[in-house]
């Protein structure tokens, strides 16, 4: 049977994996080793928080940040909060991250602090702050970035 008549939707996918395979490894990061069932409850909470915050229907929601479970949560409950995902490279500088944000309207975004000895939200404040001192926009978060509301560290 196809998948997609199957499960309609990745959060469908998703919920069906946390059921019919519960008790089975899900994703492994070091010593940190989940089951299907753990991974479908924090899809579940990290959907629950974006809606909450406000995220509806279609919303971009961006991550920043490297391949690890964290990502994998934050991408799947986005996703199934409704939004659409805007992955950002880990090698962007943060006038680079500013600039796809800006273009996306991402509303939230979920990012890691430090990466490969870079403070990745030091950069992104640094390069949304000169965007806004540019552009004369000075509200949200970051203010040169005026579609963001919320940064989730």
């Amino acid at each position: 049977m196809r998948g997609d008549l199957e499960w309609g939707s990745i959060p469908g996918l998703m919920r069906s994996a946390a059921t019919r395979f519960a008790e089975r490894e899900a994703v492994v990061e070091g010593r940190t080793r989940i089951s299907y069932a753990e991974l479908g409850a924090r899809v579940e909470r990290a959907a629950a928080a974006c809606l909450a915050n406000g995220v509806r229907l279609g919303d971009r929601v961006a991550i920043w940040a490297p391949n690890t479970l964290d990502w994998i949560v934050s991408a799947l409950g986005a996703v199934s909060a409704g939004a659409v995902l805007v992955p950002l490279n880990t090698r962007f500088k943060g006038t680079e991250a500013a600039y796809v944000l800006s273009r996306s309207r991402a509303r939230l975004l979920f990012v890691t602090g430090t990466f490969l000895g870079t403070s990745y939200v030091a950069s992104l404040r640094r390069a949304a702050g000169e965007s806004a001192e540019e552009e004369g926009v000075g509200h949200g978060p970051l203010p040169g970035l005026p579609h963001l509301e919320q940064v989730v560290v």
